[in-house]
């Protein structure tokens, strides 16, 4: 059930993104970016990833989720 709100929450995040270069695409806002990682990290718990995996998880679950929004993607999150 959890995985469900945690997916429905992430669906609601989403909008059709534009296929356009990177370097064209805007900056997400750091709210944006603070709600992702929120649900990235509860989907990771859920997932039950490992504590070494972890921060790598969520960075790409955060990007894939850019991505799918139209934004440019980070190197790293704070």
């Amino acid at each position: 059930m959890k995985t469900l709100s945690a997916a429905i929450v992430l669906s609601a995040l989403v909008s059709f993104a534009s296929f356009a270069d990177e370097s064209t695409l805007p900056p997400a806002t750091a709210n944006d970016i603070a709600q992702l990682t929120e649900v990235c990290q509860q989907m990771a718990f859920e997932d039950q990833i490992e504590n070494a995996e972890l921060k790598q998880y969520v960075l790409d679950c955060v990007n894939d989720q850019l991505t799918e929004m139209g934004y440019q993607t980070v190197e790293k999150l704070d």
